[in-house]
């Protein structure tokens, strides 16, 4: 299991004050928490959402806690909201090679910079771009929590240049990884076809697959102590 230095808080969301900022109760406290999601997280109406946070105390930090995770269902899991932590629960996770994908790997790199833009990992010089899909929570919602419609398109920007620059290096490798990661027990994940350009992403991922883009899933199970391994499945056939 990847465990967390600390163990995680339980509160309260009370309100996502911005894109960076939620009030969140902890006790009888209300405390600003960073959320590590600027974009949407589902359709959520963050207002009494139970929640676990991080504390740290770098002192660079505006505030000294971090959301890490979010509960809507009827089983309670937590759905893990850090980007930041997928990609340290992928590492550790390639260091102790739990993942079929790199089952034997011996050189670890993180964060390569290609071009004007970088990729997350290079695991024994293939390539491998880490995405933990939040647009779309995958679980059933509790009635009592509110949600919006959603009325705007996903964007896909970002990942459209994250995804080119991953393929771009397949003419030399020969083998690339575009590695979905969701911190919570999730389906099979085939794409979004709410996002904007759905059809030209999903056209670039078929173009590449022929010259060697692989496909696949993490599901990892976050607790207060840390994160376990559900499974990793390779889902290239599903994008076919």
């Amino acid at each position: 299991m990847y465990r967390f230095a600390l163990d995680l808080q339980e509160g309260i969301i009370l309100k996502r004050r911005n894109r960076f900022v939620m009030d969140v109760l902890i006790g009888d406290t209300v405390v600003a928490c960073h959320c590590p999601v600027t974009g949407r997280i589902g359709d959520l109406v963050f207002d009494g959402v139970p929640c676990l946070i991080s504390t740290t105390n770098d002192p660079r930090r505006n505030t000294a806690f971090t959301v890490e995770a979010i509960s809507i269902d009827a089983d309670r899991q937590w759905i893990g909201i850090h980007q930041g932590r997928a990609n340290d629960f992928v590492a550790y996770c390639l260091d102790t090679d739990a993942l079929p994908v790199f089952p034997y790997s011996k050189y670890v790199e993180r964060e390569q910079v290609i071009g004007t833009s970088r990729l997350d990992f290079k695991v024994d010089g293939v390539y491998m771009e880490v995405k933990a899909p939040l647009t779309e929570l995958f679980v059933t919602p509790l009635p009592r929590f509110e949600r919006r419609a959603v009325t705007r398109p996903i964007e896909t920007e970002r990942l459209i240049r994250h995804l080119e620059t991953l393929i771009a290096t397949l003419p030399a490798t020969k083998r690339a990884v575009l590695l979905y990661v969701f911190l919570y027990d999730a389906p099979v994940f085939t794409g979004n076809p709410n996002r904007k350009q759905d059809a030209r992403i999903r056209q670039l991922i078929r173009d590449a697959i022929t010259n060697g883009l692989e496909i696949w899933q993490v599901n990892g199970e976050l607790s207060r102590e840390g994160i376990r391994l559900i499974r990793c499945v390779e889902t290239t056939n599903h994008f076919k």
